[in-house]
């Protein structure tokens, strides 16, 4: 049996949490969000090939990507960081 992956945003996120350093939180928390693409092929790589969305995750593929818009493992890494930033980003 394969390695356990994220079945949800959520789950995702907190796993990246415990995988980011502390420097490596700040930098993305710090980023303005029309920025997040430029990590398209370091923490958007790391989320497909470390979460199974290359290996078809569909549990991750269909919450990232819901109401039968096309599942890819692209499209889905980049909701992934995107949750992940909203998540650093200070409480108002």
């Amino acid at each position: 049996m394969g390695p356990q992956h994220p079945t949800s945003i959520e789950e995702a996120i907190q796993l990246l949490l415990t995988e980011l350093s502390g420097k490596d939180q700040q930098a993305v928390r710090i980023m303005a969000e029309e920025e997040l693409s430029s990590l398209h092929f370091s923490l958007g790589n790391h989320i497909r090939n470390g979460f199974g969305l290359w290996e078809n995750n569909e549990e991750l593929l269909k919450a990232c990507c819901p109401d039968g818009s096309p599942r890819n493992a692209d499209d889905a890494s980049m909701v992934v960081i995107e949750a992940l930033w909203r998540k650093l980003q200070p409480v108002q």
